[in-house]
């Protein structure tokens, strides 16, 4: 198996701290993930079973490769490939002991974590035009459970079953299914879609004073989110 490379997880609610996103690596797919080179990491996993193992099919890498790579990590994937074509491409995921529960928490999960992604991008762009941070940190992250995108299909999923260990509590250990779900949006739609969100958080957090100057700060923002092939809304753990 290629090494996988993993992102930070977004939180549910978004943290007024924007640390840069770490990655670690790690090697085969039907074993123990290899030790990170950074002192500890608090949660590690082993891989159980995954989606084909069955047949004898290898761990679908797409999810894990996707961030880095771009549509190449859809190269051994053409269906895959072909139905995302020039559309923006998101991957979401969902983390359940129960696999019909993970799956349906990915599939449901693509507003509110995109939501999330928009989120960290908004305060850590408009915090210089934001006059009472604080408010505004609340008032932005509340906006990501009422977020409803549209024009998001579906069109390629995968799932892992793993034995997570919990370094933090005593090395708890638990058994959880991880799915990972690949939805396509045209661009035009999700560009519209995006500019309107941001517009509303800028409405609701920035001063009339700031708001040239912040609206300036949004098209830039939204340039650099378009400019982008993909987004991947969830941490990929391997």
């Amino acid at each position: 198996m290629k090494k996988m490379k993993s992102l930070a997880t977004l939180i549910a609610v978004v943290s007024i701290s924007f640390a840069a996103i770490s990655c670690a690596s790690t090697k085969g797919a039907d074993s123990a993930p290899a030790k990170s080179p950074k002192a500890q990491r608090s949660v590690t996993y082993e891989v159980i079973d995954w989606d084909g193992a069955v047949t004898g099919k290898d761990i679908a890498e797409w999810p894990y490769n996707l961030q880095d790579e771009g549509l190449s990590a859809l190269d051994d994937y053409p269906g895959i490939k072909e139905k995302v074509g020039n559309n923006k491409y998101f991957l979401t995921t969902g983390e359940n002991t129960n696999k019909k529960l993970a799956r349906e928490e990915a599939r449901n999960a693509v507003s509110f974590q995109l939501a999330q992604m928009l989120n960290t991008k908004a305060i850590a762009t408009f915090n210089q035009v934001i006059t009472d941070k604080e408010q505004a940190l609340e008032t932005i992250n509340a906006t990501a459970s009422k977020a409803q995108f549209t024009g998001f299909e579906r069109v390629a999923e995968t799932w892992v079953f793993r034995l997570k260990t919990n370094h933090l509590k005593n090395d708890k250990q638990t058994e959880e299914y991880t799915y990972y779900e690949l939805f396509v949006c045209d661009r035009d739609v999700y560009q519209q879609q995006v500019e309107k969100y941001l517009s509303d958080i800028l409405g609701k957090v920035v001063k009339s004073e700031n708001m040239q100057k912040a609206n300036k700060l949004r098209d830039d923002l939204v340039d650099e989110l378009m400019s982008n092939d993909t987004a991947a809304l969830q941490e990929v753990e391997q």
